[in-house]
């Protein structure tokens, strides 16, 4: 990675790994995105992208179920297709919206960001959509919950309570939800997300409160689970920076040890490896693990 400076910075070392993940999805970076926006940006788009790399079971909501009859042949050959590829470790991107390089808030998918309900269309990412059918599903660890099948909602109606209502009657254990505690004031569906956006951290539901799973959204529109992401690694590279810092003479030993001559100061590179953040000494090649990749 090309350095302007001799002077670590990790955070920046971030961002320029994850500009160049962007840039490899076809995704272009705003030129006034800052280090940090870059990081926390990379984190929202990356949750949009479903992992293939783990294979995963695919269960079946009993409404969904009574409903599989009746979808159209290509339908259900989509559906097929899509529990194959999540069991072999297929990617199902082309399954997935278009919008998921989009790095506009107002294209955001604020079911995702909320509630971890992923949709996908039933026909592989054509030049203009023909079926107006999503399929909703919502993992939790290696198991995928199929939760319905329904038109592409419009506008505000992206959220949906009848989804919320099949989720409880099957899973009740995929939401946050809680009996005990009722909102005073009543919230339509259609100002649902307008609302969690103003931190307002829960809803009415049924007789009691639903609170989103992922932590909701920031009043900017930007998913809370990666702006939280974000401040935790940022802060954890600056604490390993000064780590680095106070103790070099320790470290310079620990390099003589391996027969190599450090240089009179040390500088590192943020790189990534086997899961792992790692401070790479640039003249030594001497690489320290620090914390798990989130």
């Amino acid at each position: 990675m090309f350095r302007n400076d001799e002077t670590m910075n990790f955070k920046h070392d971030l961002a320029e790994i994850s500009k160049k993940e962007l840039h490899k999805e076809g995704i272009w970076v705003p030129k006034e995105w800052d280090d940090y926006q870059i990081c926390m940006k990379y984190l929202e788009i990356h949750h949009r992208w479903f992992g293939s790399s783990v294979p995963y079971i695919s269960v079946f909501s009993k409404e969904l179920r009574k409903k599989l009859p009746l979808l159209s042949e290509e339908e259900q050959e989509a559906i097929r297709d899509i529990v194959n590829r999540l069991k072999s470790c297929q990617p199902i991107t082309p399954y997935m919206s278009r919008d998921i390089r989009a790095i506009s808030v107002k294209k955001s998918d604020f079911l995702l960001k909320n509630w971890n309900i992923y949709h996908l269309h039933l026909e592989k990412a054509p030049e203009r959509y023909q079926n107006p059918n999503l399929l909703f599903f919502q993992p939790k660890g290696q198991v995928v919950h199929f939760i319905d099948v329904r038109p592409h909602p419009k506008g505000t109606s992206w959220f949906e309570r009848e989804l919320f209502d099949i989720i409880y009657d099957n899973w009740p254990h995929l939401l946050i939800y809680r009996p005990d505690v009722r909102p005073v004031l009543p919230v339509p569906d259609e100002g649902v997300h307008e609302l969690l956006k103003e931190a307002v951290s829960l809803i009415p539901f049924r007789e009691g409160s639903l609170f989103p799973t992922n932590l909701g959204v920031a009043a900017s529109g930007d998913s809370n689970l990666a702006v939280r992401t974000a401040d935790r690694v940022f802060n954890l590279l600056t604490e390993w920076q000064s780590e680095l810092t106070s103790r070099e003479s320790e470290i310079k030993k620990l390099i003589r040890k391996e027969g190599i001559k450090p240089p009179p100061r040390l500088d590192y590179e943020l790189i990534i490896e086997n899961g792992f953040f790692v401070a790479y000494e640039l003249q030594t090649h001497a690489k320290i693990k620090m914390f798990l990749v989130p």
